[in-house]
């Protein structure tokens, strides 16, 4: 059996976003681009 030292990317990306959504108090994608919308960021 083959096993990896590496996290898979899928989970790093989950992670990643996660840190900007608490970082952005929202919980979900579409609360961050509600916020980004109403913050005028885009």
């Amino acid at each position: 059996m083959l096993l990896r030292a590496t996290s898979s990317p899928l989970s790093l990306n989950y992670s990643h976003m996660r840190k900007i959504y608490e970082k952005l108090h929202v919980g979900s994608s579409t609360e961050a681009v509600s916020k980004a919308l109403k913050d005028r960021l885009v």
